[in-house]
């Protein structure tokens, strides 16, 4: 059985998603979806934005 290499698309989506949570940018819970979401190219404007926006309100949760 062989493991096929991941694929330009599924690198650089992790490597994108990775630097986005540490930025705080992104929530780490979603890391495997978020990358699976981006590298199929299925991302949309708005579904950013969404997860910016619940990221950085999580962040605020957990800084008071």
């Amino acid at each position: 059985m062989t493991d096929t290499p991941p694929s330009p698309s599924e690198l650089l989506s992790t490597e994108v998603v990775n630097h986005l949570i540490d930025a705080g940018l992104l929530r780490a819970d979603k890391r495997d979806s978020l990358i699976a979401k981006i590298g199929s190219g299925g991302m949309k404007g708005e579904d950013w934005k969404l997860e910016i926006d619940l990221a950085q309100a999580k962040y605020k949760v957990v800084q008071k």
